[in-house]
């Protein structure tokens, strides 16, 4: 029965198989090769996705750090102002106390039996001079107060930063 069909178109008929053959192959190695691309970039993903994870939890975990780094520093520094306060209004207390021992002295005359009672301007000057240092004194508590929270703040601020920066 193949004796009745021409050579000619035996050949055409194996150039048609081979071709066809061929075009299979090159149709199955291009789906290889994108199976391939694309099991290798689902692979790449997951491997970004799970760098990606760690980099996140490593982010945490460093916030987590410095927040609390500072909320010891910002408990600290706000017992320390606590304490500047308590001694601040014991200071003052004192001073207080001083202050009416000074005006209580300063208003009765000297107890020297020679010296003459004293005139209505040395009354005077010892209430001013009693004023004058009772203003100072509250002023110089005033000033001390503050140099001791700004202090304590400079401090907080300066261990906060070292905290963030890791030293």
């Amino acid at each position: 029965m193949l004796n009745l069909i021409p050579s000619q178109y035996k050949l055409i008929a194996a150039g048609a198989a081979v071709l066809a053959l061929m075009a299979l192959s090159a149709t199955g190695a291009w789906q290889w090769q994108a199976n391939s691309y694309e099991r290798q970039l689902s692979e790449l993903r997951g491997e970004y996705a799970e760098a990606a994870r760690q980099a996140e939890a490593r982010a945490r975990s460093e916030e987590q750090r410095r927040q609390t780094a500072i909320e010891g520093i910002r408990r600290d520094a706000q017992d320390k102002i606590a304490a500047v306060a308590a001694d601040a209004a014991a200071a003052d207390d004192a001073a207080s106390r001083l202050r009416a021992r000074v005006a209580q002295l300063s208003s009765r005359p000297a107890s020297c039996p020679g010296a003459a009672g004293g005139g209505e301007a040395t009354d005077e000057t010892g209430m001013v001079l009693t004023d004058v240092f009772a203003r100072l004194d509250q002023r110089a508590g005033e000033l001390a107060e503050a140099y001791d929270r700004a202090r304590i703040a400079g401090l907080a601020c300066e261990t906060a930063y070292d905290a963030l920066k890791g030293n």
